[in-house]
């Protein structure tokens, strides 16, 4: 028992010291960007010594390749899916945008770093798409499909349609961090979720007269 206290004494240490020099990694990535950013610097925002960063991480990139796959996990609550699948699915899309909008604002900085190295980077492309892209891809895909299967949503191509949705919210994104003046002043507003949720679900055709 005393041996399993003091197992988890250790994980709870180990824990708490990677999510310290994650923070202080993100901070400096955010200010000076990955490629000026520095281990020394991020040690200093850490308070710890630069040796200390490589006991926990090989390398800079996997500082940032950890700091990507937290990001993911916050703009997904675990039990997320299960918890919301109950209910209406266009309400499910409107919490999911309002969740993603608001993590974006709260993360612009950061994420402008991310996206820049993923773009140039093909070692930590690759890491962000196995790690994070494919997961959020199949997390989504099952549960749309459970939707279909309730008969919440039309029968659709259920893989293609997530990599559109992907892409659309992958191309607001960099509207917004390149400084569209629209999408900066209507970010986070219940209408511009609406108009999306609306797209989403009933397309810009004009209805058919029998609609």
């Amino acid at each position: 028992m005393a041996n399993k206290r003091t197992a988890a004494r250790r994980e709870r240490r180990v824990a708490a010291r990677k999510a310290q020099i994650l923070d202080a990694a993100a901070k400096v990535f955010s200010e000076k960007g990955f490629h000026r950013a520095t281990t020394r610097e991020i040690a200093e925002a850490a308070d710890v010594s630069e040796g200390t960063i490589y006991n926990y991480f090989g390398s800079k990139d996997d500082l940032l390749i950890s700091i990507v796959a937290r990001l993911g996990e916050s703009q997904v609550p675990t039990g997320m899916f299960e918890q919301e699948l109950l209910g209406d699915a266009r309400e499910f899309f409107v919490a999911t945008f309002r969740r993603r909008h608001a993590f974006v604002r709260q993360n612009k900085a950061m994420l402008q770093a991310i996206l820049s190295e993923i773009l140039t980077n093909q070692e930590i492309r690759g890491r962000y798409n196995q790690q994070i892209v494919e997961p959020f891809l199949s997390l989504f895909e099952q549960h749309i499909q459970a939707r279909i299967e309730q008969g919440q949503m039309r029968p659709v191509d259920v893989p293609l349609a997530m990599r559109y949705l992907f892409a659309v919210n992958l191309g607001l994104l960099g509207l917004f961090i390149l400084g569209d003046p629209l999408l900066r002043s209507e970010w986070e507003s219940e209408e511009m979720i609406g108009e999306l949720v609306g797209l989403l679900f009933d397309g810009i055709g004009a209805r058919r007269p029998s609609d």
